[in-house]
């Protein structure tokens, strides 16, 4: 039997999709704003006359969307981990093809560097597969954690471009690196709500099913 007890948690889960999502409307704002960036950067090159106020303005606009990112991804980051220790708490509930991993590991393993880059996708399969009671057959898991692997590889190269770039060439290349890092955290965000909704749909449906059994009717998963 097993130690955990079902809880569901479709209420968490909305706010969980629904930050996900203004995360991936903010940083689709700062796609717009790191292209006006670009934009000015080769105007600069192109011997054209930039306005001071105009670059003065537009570089608050990216310290402050870029500080409201970073408070943003944090708040975001320890709530998905919650929702992951959650729906790991609730796949311990199936009897068979639980997970191997223990709820803590689940969300623990995404801070682990290295690990963290395919471990977590294998677990949350897994967790998946329990609610489902069959091999997973969803998209929308590789097509998530696809996204993740992106962004990450797309960071580390902007992180490197942004530290070194002091000449306008630089610049304009670490400014791209970084119009490329926000439209890969549009990305994520939008494969990492519906990775979010997927997961939790089945773990309603797991839940429901297995209510009917212990009252006797009979139910089919489809």
């Amino acid at each position: 039997m097993s130690n955990y007890i079902f809880k569901k948690s479709t209420g968490f889960t909305d706010v969980l999709i629904s930050l996900i999502l203004l995360s991936a409307i903010l940083d689709g704002v700062a796609v717009v704003k790191n292209y006006q960036q670009y934009e000015l950067l080769m105007s600069a090159k192109n011997g054209v006359d930039v306005k001071m106020d105009e670059a003065g303005s537009l570089l608050v606009h990216l310290f402050l969307i870029n500080v409201t990112q970073l408070g943003f991804n944090i708040v975001l980051g320890i709530l998905f981990l919650m929702w992951v220790y959650r729906m790991c708490r609730n796949a311990h509930c199936v009897e068979a093809g639980k997970p191997t991993a223990s709820p803590v590991w689940a969300a623990g393993v995404y801070l682990i560097p290295v690990l963290n880059m395919w471990k977590p996708y294998l677990i949350m399969k897994e967790i998946y597969e329990a609610f489902r009671q069959r091999p997973s057959d969803s998209k929308v898991l590789p097509f998530w954690w696809s996204a993740w692997v992106l962004s990450n590889v797309v960071g580390c190269f902007t992180s490197y471009y942004m530290s070194r770039a002091e000449t306008l060439d630089e610049l304009l290349v670490a400014s791209r690196w970084g119009i490329a890092l926000d439209a890969s955290l549009v990305i994520l965000n939008i494969a990492a709500a519906l990775m979010v909704y997927v997961v939790n749909e089945a773990s309603v449906e797991w839940h429901e099913v297995t209510q009917y059994k212990d009252l006797g009717v009979y139910w089919e998963l489809v």
